[in-house]
């Protein structure tokens, strides 16, 4: 399996995580200094508290995602680290974040990085509170429902490549919600779609690699590998 990154897209939001989070604390600090030498300004004091609050949320939701390592692209990689050379995974290249390109088709990988215990009864998908990641302290998106937001996914690039290529020749997308923290628990019903751990992810997609009843050919691979990343492809 090859893997290929926008490593312009990992750097600059890197970059932007890193002078934001410095932007709110410095701006934390300005409030306090008006707090003590000039009391009479309370509203400066609160705006910068505000400010700085705010700054401090995004700076940890980009940290989380593009400064922190190992990030979710580089757990999808070591993941699938083993299988068949046929498969190409990109990060960050295309219209959702994560794709894999392989004899059973294309898949669509929508990562999370909620840790701890995860429930899904049926109707409700749940988490365990915690006063960090309601504050945004923790960089995580809320929960959501991960297989409405997987399919949405899979929907959108579907519908983008039907700008690219003949509809008739897009092959099958399969929608995968992949948890990529160890610390995660998953206690789940059935789901419409695999909602698993990184740690799963090789073995699922082994099975359907061994499933698929007429897997794509190298050439056809290559055909659709142009469509999604044109005159990119002979770059990365």
């Amino acid at each position: 399996m090859e893997a290929f990154v926008n490593k312009r897209k990992v750097r600059v939001n890197s970059e932007i995580g890193r002078w934001v989070s410095l932007f709110g604390l410095g701006v934390l600090v300005v409030g306090m200094i008006f707090s003590i030498r000039r009391p009479e300004l309370m509203w400066v004091s609160l705006g910068s508290l505000a400010v700085g609050f705010f700054a401090s949320v995004v700076g940890a939701y980009y940290a989380n995602r593009w400064t922190r390592s190992p990030r979710a692209d580089e757990l999808l990689t070591q993941a699938l680290k083993g299988i068949s050379n046929q498969y190409h995974l990109y990060h960050y290249l295309l219209p959702v974040p994560h794709v894999l390109l392989g004899p059973a088709g294309l898949f669509v990988l929508r990562t999370y990085i909620h840790d701890g215990p995860i429930t899904y009864d049926g109707k409700k998908w749940r988490q365990k509170f915690s006063l960090v990641r309601a504050l945004g302290f923790s960089g995580q998106d809320a929960l959501a429902d991960p297989v409405r937001d997987t399919l949405y996914d899979a929907d959108r690039l579907r519908r983008w490549l039907t700008k690219r290529m003949p509809e008739e020749q897009i092959p099958d997308i399969t929608s995968l919600a992949v948890f990529v923290r160890d610390e995660v628990e998953l206690d789940l019903v059935e789901t419409e779609i695999p909602v698993l751990t990184h740690k799963q992810l090789k073995r699922t997609i082994r099975r359907m690699d061994k499933e698929c009843q007429q897997p794509l050919a190298e050439d056809v691979l290559f055909e659709i590998e142009r469509a999604m990343l044109g005159n990119r492809i002979d770059t990365l």
